[in-house]
Parts: C-alpha cells; sequence; structure tokens
C-alpha cells in the first residue's frame, strides 16, 4: 500500500470489536515479523531482507523488526544512526512500501548506566543482581526519557512508515519478571522495598489499617518486602492462610501492579513522541507463565488495570508453547476477548517451526509444507473469527517465512481478512471460559493447581466442538460480557459475599450451565471454608483426604488428570446431586451437577476434565455442537474453521443448512446441513459463507 503524509493510525472501537485503521481506512493487521542480523553478516541478513522483500511482493506490507536505543549520557548526543537508523533503512530498501512496528528493547542499559546507579539492579534471591529494576523510579524515567527521543526521532524522519511502537523489557522482552523461569525470587532490592511502601499506602493509607491486616506492629514509613522463606511459606497447603500470610498475599499484588504500571508508562512515552500512532505490548498471560515460583509472582496478573490506559493500544502474546504442533490447539496465552471488550486490540505472534525450520527447532516444529499450511491456518482461524491481528515471525532469522510459496499462502489468508473486513460481526460464542487474576494471589506459591488448572486444561476446553469465549473475571461481575449459555468458571477462588452473588445472577439465567472448577469461593476475607464453595454453586462439598485427579464417569470411562495430591481436596456431599464422575480411587464423587433456580450448577473437584464431558454440558445448556470429535473448531465473525486432531473423515454439523466457500481450494461446499472432509492430522479447513477470493 502507498503510504501518505501525516500517516495516522488508530484502533477504532467498533460495533463489531477493534479494528485497525490506517488514514481512516481499515486494514487486515497481518504483519509479517523478522530480526534483523548485523549489516556486515553476508548469510543471513540477505535471507532476512529477502523475506521482507517477498512478503511486500505479495502484499503484506506490515513489518515488525527490532531496533535498538539510543541512551546515552547526559550532555552527549543520541547516535540514532548506529541504535536505530540503519536497521530501518534496511527494511524500507527491501520494502519501500513497508509500515514498520520497531520493537525496542528498555531494559539493556549501557554499563555506565549501572555504575551511576549501582542499587537501581534487580536483586535476585541467589544474591546476584541483574537488569534494572522494575520498580526503580531512576530506570523508569531514563527508559520513558530515551525511548521517548527515539520515538521523535523516528517519527520525524520515517513518520509515514511506522504503524505502532514497541517497547519491550524483562524476561524475553515480555514484561514478566526476569529469572522466573529459573525458579529465582526478585525484587530484593531497595526500589523495590520503595515502590511496595508505596503500595501499601495506597491501599491501607494509614499505620492502624496495615496493621490490622498483617496482624503485626508493622508501619507504612518501614514496611519492608517480605523474605525468601515468607515468600515460600505455605504450610503443605495449595492456598496460603489469607490471615497469617497477608503480607506475600500484598507483596504479590504489588509486583504485577508494578509491572502493568510500568509497561503503561512506557506506553505513555509512545504516545506523547507519536500520538497518530499505535503503541504495542506483550502483558497479560494468566494461561502461560505459570512458572516453578507461581503465577503470582509473573507480573502477568495485572491485565485488568493495563486495559484501563488510554496509552495501550495493542497487546500481544505468541501463540501457546502447549501443544502447538499439526493436530495441536494453537491456544491463546490471554483472555483475548477481555481485551477486545475493552476496545484494545489483541495480536498474536505466530512464531510456528515451519518446516523450513531447522529439524532442532522444536516446540511442535513441521514436517513437511502440508502441515505448516495447516498449522498456520488453525492459527489464522482463531484469528479471523475473533479479529485480532498477526504477525508471523521468523524469530531467529534463520528463514522461517522464506520463499514465494510460502507468502503466497499468507497473502492469500490476508486478502481473505480484508474482503471480510467490510461484514465483521461481534465474536459472541455460546461457550464462555474465565480466569481471575486476583485468586492467585491467594494460591501456593507454586504451580501445583495452576498449571493443571489453567495451562493443560486448554487441551480439553478447546475440543469441545464448539467456539468459547476467554475473558476475565473481573468483566464477568461488571456486567460487560456477552450472555454465553455454559459458563465455565476456573479458578474464582476469593470471592466476596457480594461477588458470588453477582456470579450467581450473571450465570443463573433459565437453562444455563455454568462448571465451577476445585475452589470456588472458598477464600472469603480471611476464611477459608468449604461452607463457601457451597454458597457459591449450591453444591454441598466436604473436605477429604488428598487426592489426584483420575476420575471415573458413569459409563466406567477412567480421564486420569495426574497432578500430585491436593490439599485441600473435596468431594460433593449433596444428596440432590446428579453424580457425573467420581475419583478412580476411593470413588468419593468428585464431578456433579444440581439445578439452581433456573439454572444448572456443576461442581468439579478435580482440575480438568475431559472435553467429552465438557462436551455433553455444553449441549445440557443448548450449545450447538459443530464437532463432536474433538477437533479444534472455530467459529465467529462470519467464519468457520475446523483442524483435524487425527486422521479420517471429519464432520462440521452447521446450525442451519448453509453454503460455504472453502477459502484456501476456492470450492463451493453444500448447501448442506452438515459438512465432511477427508483429512490428514493437522489440516484445517478455512471456510466463509460468503466467496471470498480463493488463494493461489
Amino acid at each position: 500500500m502507498a503510504t501518505a503524509a501525516g500517516l495516522d493510525v488508530e484502533v477504532r472501537k467498533t460495533a463489531a470489536g477493534p479494528l485497525l485503521y490506517v488514514n481512516s481506512k481499515p486494514l487486515a493487521p497481518t504483519v509479517l515479523f523478522v530480526n534483523l542480523h548485523d549489516v556486515a553478516d553476508a548469510v543471513h541478513t540477505p535471507l532476512q531482507l529477502g523475506e521482507v522483500e517477498t512478503a511486500g511482493r505479495h502484499g503484506v506490507n506490515l513489518v515488525s523488526l527490532t531496533i535498538g536505543i539510543p541512551w546515552p549520557r547526559d550532555g552527549e548526543a543520541p547516535d540514532f544512526a548506529a541504535h536505530a537508523d540503519q536497521w530501518i533503512e534496511m527494511a524500507l530498501k527491501a520494502n519501500p512500501q513497508a509500515l514498520l512496528i520497531p520493537r525496542i528493547p528498555v531494559t539493556y542499559p549501557p554499563d555506565f548506566w549501572y555504575q551511576e546507579h549501582p542499587d537501581e539492579r534487580m536483586l535476585y534471591d541467589d544474591g546476584k543482581t541483574g537488569i534494572p529494576s522494575i520498580h526503580s523510579a531512576v530506570w523508569r524515567r531514563d527508559a520513558a526519557r530515551h525511548l521517548g527521543a527515539l520515538v521523535a526521532h523516528l517519527e520525524a524522519k520515517y513518520g509515514d512508515h511506522i504503524l505502532a511502537y514497541h517497547p519491550s523489557g524483562q524476561h524475553t522482552g515480555e514484561w514478566f519478571y526476569d529469572r522466573m523461569w529459573e525458579g529465582r525470587a526478585a525484587s530484593f532490592e531497595a526500589p523495590a522495598r520503595t515502590g511496595f511502601r508505596r503500595y501499601l499506602t495506597a491501599k491501607y493509607g494509614t499505620d492502624a489499617a496495615l496493621q490490622q491486616a498483617w496482624g503485626v506492629p508493622a508501619t507504612l514509613a518501614t514496611a519492608d518486602v517480605p523474605s525468601l522463606k515468607q515468600r515460600q511459606h505455605c504450610a503443605g497447603s495449595a492456598f496460603r492462610d489469607p490471615s497469617a500470610e497477608r503480607l506475600a498475599i500484598d507483596f504479590d499484588e504489588f509486583l504485577n501492579v508494578d509491572m502493568a504500571d510500568a509497561v503503561a508508562l512506557l506506553c505513555r512515552a509512545v504516545k506523547q513522541a507519536a500520538p497518530r500512532k499505535l503503541s504495542v505490548a506483550f502483558y497479560g498471560y494468566p494461561f502461560e507463565v505459570v512458572a516453578p515460583t507461581g503465577l503470582q509472582a509473573s507480573g502477568h496478573l495485572a491485565l485488568h488495570r493495563l486495559l484501563q490506559s488510554p496509552d495501550v493500544d495493542v497487546l500481544c502474546s505468541p501463540v501457546s508453547y502447549l501443544d502447538r504442533g499439526a493436530g495441536g490447539g494453537g491456544y491463546f496465552m490471554a483472555p483475548v476477548d477481555s481485551v477486545h471488550l475493552h476496545g484494545k486490540l489483541w495480536l498474536v505472534e505466530d512464531d510456528t517451526r515451519t518446516h523450513l525450520a531447522p529439524p532442532d527447532a522444536g516446540y511442535g516444529r513441521l514436517d513437511d509444507a502440508r502441515q505448516t499450511r495447516g498449522v498456520l491456518a488453525r492459527n489464522f482461524g482463531h484469528i479471523a473469527t475473533r479479529g485480532t491481528a498477526v504477525w508471523w515471525m521468523d524469530l531467529p532469522g534463520q528463514g522461517w517465512f522464506a520463499g514465494a510459496e510460502m507468502w503466497e499462502y499468507l497473502s492469500g489468508l490476508q486478502r481473505a481478512y480484508t474482503a471480510a473486513l467490510t461484514e465483521a460481526t461481534p465474536y459472541q460464542p455460546e461457550i464462555a471460559v474465565f480466569v481471575d487474576e486476583q485468586s492467585p494471589l491467594y494460591g501456593a506459591p507454586n504451580p501445583q493447581v495452576l498449571f493443571p488448572l489453567l495451562y493443560k486444561f486448554r487441551t480439553q476446553w478447546y475440543r469441545i466442538g464448539a467456539p468459547a469465549g476467554v475473558y476475565l473475571l473481573d468483566d464477568l461481575l461488571a456486567g460487560t460480557v456477552p450472555p454465553a449459555r455454559f459458563y465455565v468458571i476456573l479458578n474464582a477462588f476469593r470471592l466476596s459475599a457480594a461477588q458470588a452473588q453477582t456470579l450467581q445472577q450473571r450465570t443463573g439465567r433459565k437453562s444455563c450451565v455454568t462448571l465451577w472448577m476445585y475452589a470456588p469461593g472458598l477464600c472469603r476475607g480471611d476464611q477459608l471454608s468449604p461452607e463457601y464453595i457451597r454458597d457459591v454453586t449450591g453444591i454441598g462439598v466436604r473436605q477429604i483426604p488428598p487426592q489426584v485427579g483420575s476420575i471415573t464417569d458413569a459409563a466406567g470411562t477412567t480421564f486420569a488428570d495426574a497432578y500430585a495430591a491436593l490439599t485441600p481436596s473435596f468431594a460433593v456431599d449433596d444428596p440432590d446431586a446428579e453424580v457425573l464422575a467420581r475419583y478412580a480411587e476411593g470413588g468419593e464423587v468428585a464431578v456433579a451437577a444440581k439445578r439452581v433456580g433456573n439454572s444448572l450448577s456443576v461442581y468439579s473437584g478435580v482440575l480438568q476434565v475431559p472435553a467429552s464431558l465438557l462436551r455433553d454440558l455444553a449441549r445440557r445448556a443448548g450449545v450447538h455442537i459443530y464437532s463432536d470429535q474433538d477437533d479444534v473448531v472455530m467459529a465467529g465473525n462470519g467464519w468457520l474453521a475446523l483442524h483435524a486432531n487425527a486422521a479420517g473423515t471429519r464432520t462440521l454439523r452447521l446450525p442451519t443448512a448453509a453454503t460455504y466457500r472453502d477459502v484456501v481450494s476456492g470450492a463451493t461446499l453444500g448447501p448442506a446441513a452438515a459438512l465432511s472432509f477427508d483429512l490428514q492430522q493437522g489440516d484445517t479447513k478455512l471456510l466463509r459463507p460468503q466467496n471470498p477470493p480463493a488463494l493461489p
């Protein structure tokens, strides 16, 4: 596309959801990301620039690339040419029509900065220091200042070719705490202590209120960060004691709030220097960053807070690294549908290890071009049905997305997306899945509960055979989530009485089904009680000896969840409840349903249930099931897609008889009430009820 003077870019909130507009025209947000190497690299750089050129020749002109950020001493002039300009000019030479999204790392200042500010570095539990403290007011000041200067320079020199700016930082640039994947605890440095006191002052206001909450004679002026022992303590339970361990709970909340605030600050620096361009940031991965130290120490549990920022336009993450190969799910890491409810655009980083990647590339590396097309189409199905953005990412710059054949296929997806923009409709699936950001703060500082429940359970609910929306529990409580038929409440462990009542009202409409996982409402105020589970679900439960998650249904089929025995464990103890599954060992009731008011309430004492049981519950709620073969089905925004979980004949049952067009082959299908396909594992069918152009 031709650029125009005074490029004006926005994410516009529409009735169909957020849409990308460039100079007041909607644009399909399909992007190439390539990491350019050194200009003197005679092997890799021509390959990477070739991807930029080939993508542009096929009409994909949005390009993201990593550049540097000048960080001069005070009084010195920034060297924009060496850190940024040369990379921008290389990309524009390869594709003069390109619109760029520079990714700008801001957590690696030069050595002199560390020498001048030795106390502003992250301090870990092993006594080592690292990158600048996320809590440091000095680092925030300098990072925002240098980022703003770079953005202003790029706007003045290349503004007609820049779509957005993407500040990145902390671990892999994705704004979760550095070294958390090593199991290291962070934030023992002085800026963390200062920031924690600031947070406590905002939360409690007075010493008396703090002392009442903590049960110790602390003051707002002298409160310290918790020791490693305090952070790791949990007395063998899956939950902290909310009365005795309030210090650790507050500190974990601070870690997340402060990370989100730092991201918002940097996005504000972008918008102040380039108000007509977009700010982009990684954030909000509760389904993915369940690290050894626990989700609560990740920094990614303040998405709802970040969504309130007017300076944040686009949030993003990679495709989940769980089960991403041929026949896998291509899961989101985030509650993406809440992001769209708030008028922000979600962007998927599709760093698929294509068949062009080295055989040892890992993470679902694909064997051949057919598998590559199938997985890219599956990921695109998730994107198109919701109207999200995507960048196809050659992460190491090794040619994962090289060649005309690749870009003929991807540009065809882009053209189909473009053709559908004028017919965009809201994504309002009949199944809604909810994740809570507050409850993990009350959990043990380990992944025992949330790894199976948030990370692994996606392998089941993505295979119900019907599309699901993924939201923050806060948005359900606020009443902003579109009505659904089947609600899955994953981790609402911490609820007030008022919140419990609101959830019952939101999910208790006639004929709806709500599945409550493990310990809904267990924590209320400073108490943990199974009676609160009854208050929330309407189903009586009692605590039983620790149980593993294997269950057997009424037909005798066993589903082996295979996680370590949980403390506490719960069994249903309600004579009016319908038994759906029992613990495989001991025979106690693990999953049961009960009519509560006008709706069906279902309680699960285990952290996962199989797709077959979820599908049965969805049917009882009146959800239309497109497929009962454990395939990944995507439907919404006028798109219908199926990714084959296994080889064989796969069938899509339509809500009503209709005629569809295969977006890839151009074939017309129907009119019919069901469509069947002979597929290999990993094949994807992308369908539209209209007549978009077929791929070449």
